[in-house]
C-alpha cells in the first residue's frame, strides 16, 4: 500500500517520506461532512493524472458529483508536490490571475 503513496518517487524520497510517516485522523473518514452544504466560495480541484492511490478517473467523477466542477489536471501521483512541486506550484499560481 505505501508503494501507492511513493509511485514515482526516487528511492531516496520515498525513504525519507516513509520515514517521517504519521498515522491520519480518523475523523475525516469516520465523521460525515458538518456543513448542510459546500460553502460558497470559489473552489478549485487538482487531480494527478498518475496518482495510483486515488485514480484520475475515480477523482474526476467524485469532484464532478460532489463539488459539480472539472479538476484541472497535472501530473504526478498521490505525493505530487514531492515529486512534481514545479507543475503544481504553477497550477496553483495561476488561481491567482484567474
Amino acid at each position: 500500500m505505501l508503494a501507492l503513496f511513493t509511485h514515482g518517487m526516487p528511492d531516496d524520497l520515498a525513504a525519507e517520506v516513509l520515514r517521517h510517516d504519521r498515522d491520519q485522523s480518523g475523523t475525516p473518514f469516520g465523521q460525515p461532512w458538518p456543513l448542510p452544504a459546500w460553502p460558497d466560495v470559489p473552489t478549485r480541484f487538482v487531480v494527478c493524472r498518475d496518482d495510483r492511490f486515488f485514480p484520475a478517473g475515480f477523482i474526476r467523477g467524485l469532484v464532478a458529483q460532489r463539488l459539480g466542477i472539472t479538476p484541472d489536471e497535472t501530473g504526478g501521483g498521490h505525493l505530487a508536490a514531492l515529486t512534481h512541486h514545479r507543475e503544481l506550484a504553477d497550477q496553483l499560481e495561476a488561481y491567482l490571475l484567474d
